[in-house]
């Protein structure tokens, strides 16, 4: 009997949370920039090196919450010569990062005071891909099938080959200024909690030389240890050297510049800037 009661009255509850808030569809375009933190950029958060990064997002809205379904698609790159304690690694790459995602949004909103800035929250999951690359000679060269760090080989059972297509954890925050009762200017950031330490293609330590030399030939060897380049004199390091940090994953953020377009019909500012709606929900039944 007490169930039944509860899960009337949850029934109850949800009906009138959307009734009483009005619903709402809106589009919101972005673009910015794109940068990630990892072993060939280990400040937490710089515009250096950053790339160009655009999406879409569509958003539905029911009171101050929102579900969002969003693409995005940018670029990330490091590289050791930009930092003097890494340049002797000689490491660097590129990739494209395409993104779609699916977050639950908060908006710190008042919609009965006209707020004009709206700041908000927003986290969900997400899938990405992206594929590492260099160039060599004059020529570019993917990473992740030369297996730079032993990936693969025979001799490293515990080093499987990363894989390109990962899933991903965006948290951010934002806020919103009201130019109209349809059209709102913004900024937002949006970081991901990755699972993986190879978005550079670098993460643990050098493999053994020859082993990567029989099984994936020399081009893997001369990508997986560069400082030859800038000294013909070094040698290929020792297996199990330090080649980079495989305590802290990588991730990558954007910082961006919103465009968001509220449908009309769905607007929870069509009735002159109310949200709400009265209704007579119906009264607890025992």
């Amino acid at each position: 009997m007490i169930l039944r009661n509860l899960a009337f009255e949850l029934i109850v509850f949800l009906t009138c949370l959307r009734t009483v808030s009005a619903q709402q569809l809106s589009v919101q375009i972005n673009a910015g920039l794109m940068n990630y933190g990892g072993d060939l950029q280990n400040q937490v958060y710089t515009f250096t090196e950053a790339e160009l990064t655009a999406g879409l997002n569509l958003k539905y809205s029911v009171g101050n919450f929102g579900i969002r379904a969003g693409f995005n698609y940018g670029s990330i790159q490091g590289d050791d010569k930009k930092r003097k304690e890494f340049t002797a690694r000689n490491l660097n790459f590129k990739s494209t990062v395409t993104e779609a995602n699916l977050c639950i949004e908060y908006d710190f909103d008042n919609a009965e005071k006209d707020r004009k800035l709206i700041p908000y929250l927003f986290g969900g999951f997400a899938v990405y891909h992206y594929n590492p690359y260099t160039y060599y000679n004059g020529q570019k060269v993917y990473l992740q099938p030369l297996g730079t760090e032993g990936q693969g080989l025979t001799i490293y059972p515990k080093r499987k080959m990363y894989a390109l297509t990962d899933p991903a954890i965006p948290l951010g925050i934002g806020v919103r200024y009201r130019l109209s009762s349809n059209l709102l200017l913004g900024l937002e950031f949006n970081s991901r909690y990755l699972f993986t330490d190879y978005l550079d293609d670098v993460s643990k330590s050098y493999p053994d030389e020859n082993e990567l030399f029989k099984e994936r030939g020399q081009l893997a060897v001369d990508l997986s240890f560069r400082g030859d380049e800038l000294d013909p004199n070094l040698s290929f390091p020792p297996a199990g050297k330090v080649r980079g940090n495989p305590h802290q994953n990588d991730n990558y953020y954007t910082s961006l510049i919103t465009l968001t377009y509220i449908f009309s019909e769905h607007s929870m500012f069509g009735n002159n800037g109310r949200g709400k709606r009265s209704l007579d929900c119906p009264k607890k039944v025992y």
